[in-house]
């Protein structure tokens, strides 16, 4: 109703403008003019259908807009993966630019899937570029340290129409 104006950027609320509210005795959401407003924040409200004054409550509308806020148990979670993201985002790149002095003299590999590979080696991958084999994970798998991520990437693998 009235709300939509706000949402408009050229257009700020100010007094005397109409919003959309709950009403306390009406008990339903029906269209008000803003009596006062605390810095951008509107404050109090007249209801034009009953007359009655009282503090903004926002619409339906524009309480579905607002995000919820996370828990505190939420909040510690997310503060903690953001952490544990921020120190181990530099950690492929600091073993990449280890392996990539020690390893320079040797020739990079064009990763295959249906080949075997073994720690240290140099491949060259068609998507995430010059990585180094970090370990081999069991005889299918081996970890590559590529510059940006590493990755779990498959070995051995039967070539389509071999089974």
């Amino acid at each position: 109703m009235a709300d939509k104006l706000r949402r408009h950027p050229w257009k700020v609320t100010s007094v005397g403008d109409e919003v959309d509210s709950i009403c306390s005795r009406c008990k339903e959401e029906t269209i008000h003019r803003v009596v006062a407003m605390v810095g951008e924040n509107i404050h109090l409200v007249i209801c034009t259908r009953c007359n009655s004054q009282h503090r903004y409550r926002p619409s339906l509308a524009t309480m579905r807009e607002k995000t919820p806020l996370p828990s505190k148990r939420q909040a510690r979670i997310i503060k903690k993966l953001e952490k544990t993201k921020t120190s181990q985002s530099h950690t492929p790149l600091r073993d990449w630019l280890n392996l990539r002095e020690t390893l320079a003299g040797e020739n990079p590999s064009k990763y295959n899937p249906t080949e075997n590979y073994r720690e240290k080696q140099v491949l060259a991958h068609p998507s995430f570029g010059l990585g180094f084999v970090r370990r081999v994970v069991g005889a299918s798998k081996i970890e590559v340290v590529f510059e940006h991520e590493v990755k779990i990437l498959v070995m051995n693998r039967a070539k389509s129409g071999q089974e």
